[in-house]
């Protein structure tokens, strides 16, 4: 009996075993296509936001982390999350990954207050009335009140205050 239960169930594991695909257990769907290549999963991106705080000195020892507003800390990583540290204290909305261990790789950021005021987050541009930003979404939005400024057309700039009449404040976002 014991040699039957043996060949029964070895004939078992084979069958089920069996594949088209010697490597299909391990390395996951096909791509039909190009079948030398397993379809790897694309990280699905996540949207957080709350405000930045930035620690240390240029290089390896800097850190910047976002603060939510349920008290959740998260180290940004990543190319884009270098130009957060010219925000430090801005509240922003960062679109990224979780593909960092330990930490939140940044795609892209919007600046959304800075100092406590709601902020603009563009790039600066020139017009026959004056000074504007183009934001993110292709609008051009008109500042009045921005001056001084002509040195930074093209670069991208944060701006408060353009609806109050406590004068317009503006920052340059860069890779510090």
């Amino acid at each position: 009996m014991t040699r039957n239960r043996f060949f029964t169930l070895a004939a078992v594991f084979s069958i089920a075993a069996c594949s088209d695909n010697p490597n299909s257990a391990i390395t996951g769907p096909i791509d039909q296509r190009n079948p030398q290549y397993p379809i790897l999963p694309a990280p699905s991106t996540a949207t957080i936001s709350g405000r930045i705080s930035v620690s240390g000195f240029l290089g390896e020892d800097r850190t910047i982390e976002l603060r939510n507003e349920e008290g959740g800390v998260y180290r940004l990583v990543g190319y884009a999350a270098a130009a957060l540290a010219s925000v430090d204290g801005a509240d922003v909305e960062v679109t990224g990954t979780f593909d960092a261990n330990p930490g939140f790789v940044v795609q892209e950021f919007r600046v959304t207050g800075m100092y406590g005021r709601p902020a603009l987050d563009g790039v600066l541009e020139e017009t026959d009335e004056g000074f504007a930003l183009r934001l993110s979404d292709g609008s051009l939005r008109a500042v009045p009140g921005l001056t001084n400024c002509a040195d930074h057309v093209g670069a991208r700039l944060w701006v408060i205050g353009w609806d109050e009449e406590s004068g317009v404040q503006f920052g340059l976002i860069a890779a510090v």
